[in-house]
């Protein structure tokens, strides 16, 4: 079933854990489909979500499973930090400095989202929910980028779009 399998663009830019550097953060889970890929990588993985009904934690006891609301204003991790957090089409802005602030020095954030132009395939429409062209590049700034790519997903080679999306793949500086 192809929406359990995980993101391709986090499957591709996704570095190998490390002793010493394995903590990776999905945010906005859903399902788990990233979090569940991360886990077989060798990744120790927190998977948090405003609702894990309809994730399989039974299967992964190897995960960390949290339950919040990340649009309620108050960051449900405090001070904990990942070698890697990865985000999955969800986009909430206030969330941009936490995230900086949640991977280590040295880590790496994959982030990948809808964007402006988005509504002509369907949902998300509003433009809360829409990334601005450069978006991300810009919330990011100063961090190394590895890989960026905006415009119309073209599903399996084909010539008609599917959505419009914008991600990136970006090393924090090291301190």
């Amino acid at each position: 079933m192809s929406s359990q399998l995980p993101s391709n663009w986090i499957t591709q830019h996704c570095p190998a854990p490390t002793k010493g550097r394995n903590r990776a953060l999905d945010l906005a889970c859903g399902k788990g489909r990233n979090s569940f890929w991360l886990a077989k990588q060798g990744w120790s993985v927190t998977g948090l979500d405003r609702d894990l009904s309809q994730t399989n934690m039974a299967d992964h006891p190897d995960i960390t499973w949290q339950e919040a609301d990340l649009e309620t204003g108050s960051w449900p991790l405090g001070s904990q930090s990942f070698d890697l957090v990865i985000v999955a089409n969800y986009l909430h802005r206030p969330l941009f400095p936490y995230l900086r602030d949640a991977v280590r020095s040295g880590g790496t954030l994959i982030y990948e989202t809808f964007m402006v132009g988005n509504e002509a395939y369907g949902r998300p429409r509003s433009p809360d929910f829409l990334l601005y062209p450069d978006e991300l590049r810009q919330a990011f700034a100063g961090w190394d980028i590895c890989a960026f790519k905006q415009g119309p997903i073209h599903p399996d080679g084909s010539t008609r779009p599917t959505a419009v999306k914008q991600s990136i793949a970006a090393k924090k500086p090291s301190q």
